[in-house]
């Protein structure tokens, strides 16, 4: 908590993180500087991202009903800022190759209030008009969406601007000041800049700048693979995530696929993925024999150790706080909201001891 009016905070990373982060501190009226090393907001893992606004299936995960917060939470996002966002509710189905614990799993997810139904295959057909290969049985999740990353960034820090945060792109820190036990600010490649406290939202580059105080983040790099197609026109309606693809619409000519970096091999590598991914989509769609691969990039995504979120202040060190949010898409609004409450405030009602980052000492 800093009790001192109006204080200048420095967000380090402007992607999806820091940009939610930045905008919730202006809204609690603090004076915020936003950095980034690049010359555009959302230009390392945010835009490569496929944006899928997502609790999952798997309700063992500690961070379950946190991911539900998190989707709810973007919905109270895109109220504030008068749906300016255009977050695309459509909805998701998924499939798996062995759905004989389908029901199950339905079951559990409902007993958690999380709105996903098991329906069959010709309302999956009422879903997906265009889907040539249909399943017995599919999970609806009604209420996730998705987001274009670059623009919903941009737009975040355009509200936190208007409201007095600065922006400085092109701005490499270099690492940060400290006076005793203290952070003070960071050491710029164009200056020095201090600050009441400093906020890591820069991904791996988080562990990184931690590293020369002692502070050790077992964060590691999580590639991902981002494919981009041309379409002549929309033929999935939906988020569809199944054994074969996963993939959604961004627009009437531009479709994403999202899949796992496996290597540079030549059957591994992104291109090869990419080009089993479109022999996939042609197959399982109609409308798909005129797409065409345009790009595909990899995005490296900042993912603790123990694959829970980081957030929270720094063990030891005043002055310092500490961000790493993945799936950052799905926790950006969330996150960004709880640690600025924090950060303000004091307050911390939700935020466990499984997601602190005093947790690795």
């Amino acid at each position: 908590m800093i009790t001192k009016y109006n204080p200048h905070i420095i967000v380090v990373g402007a992607g999806i993180a820091g940009a939610s982060l930045a905008y919730h501190l202006t809204m609690q009226k603090a004076h915020v500087t936003l950095i980034d090393r690049a010359n555009q907001p959302a230009q390392e893992v945010t835009e490569k991202s496929f944006a899928w606004i997502t609790a999952g299936h798997d309700t063992s995960e500690i961070n379950f009903n946190f991911k539900q917060q998190a989707i709810a939470d973007w919905r109270r996002l895109e109220d504030e800022l008068r749906g300016a966002l255009k977050i695309n509710w459509s909805g998701a189905l998924s499939w798996y190759s062995d759905m004989t614990e389908a029901d199950q799993i339905a079951n559990k997810l409902n007993s958690l209030d999380y709105k996903v139904r098991l329906i069959d295959s010709q309302q999956i057909k009422r879903l997906e008009p265009n889907l040539k290969i249909v399943p017995d049985q599919a999970f609806f999740a009604e209420n996730e969406g998705a987001i274009d990353p670059a623009l919903t960034t941009q737009l975040l820090i355009k509200a936190a601007c208007e409201a007095g945060a600065i922006l400085k792109l092109n701005t490499e820190v270099l690492f940060l000041m400290t006076s005793s036990s203290r952070v003070t600010g960071v050491v710029t490649i164009k200056g020095n800049l201090n600050a009441d406290m400093v906020v890591l939202t820069a991904g791996t580059d988080t562990a990184v700048l931690c590293k020369p105080l002692g502070l050790n983040l077992p964060v590691k790099v999580s590639p991902a693979i981002l494919m981009k197609f041309y379409t002549q026109q929309q033929f999935v309606n939906r988020i569809v995530s199944n054994p074969f693809m996963e993939i959604r619409a961004a627009s009437d000519h531009l479709m994403l696929a999202a899949e796992d970096y496996i290597d540079e091999s030549a059957d591994n590598n992104p291109q090869a993925i990419a080009g089993r991914t479109l022999e996939a989509i042609k197959k399982h769609w109609r409308g798909a024999t005129q797409v065409k691969l345009i790009d595909v990039v990899v995005g490296k995504r900042p993912v603790p150790q123990d694959g829970q979120l980081i957030i929270g202040q720094a063990p030891d060190i005043k002055g310092l706080y500490l961000t790493v949010v993945h799936p950052g898409i799905t926790f950006a609004a969330l996150a960004g909201k709880l640690a600025a409450d924090e950060i303000i405030t004091g307050q911390n009602n939700i935020l466990q001891s499984t997601y602190r980052p005093d947790r690795f000492n």
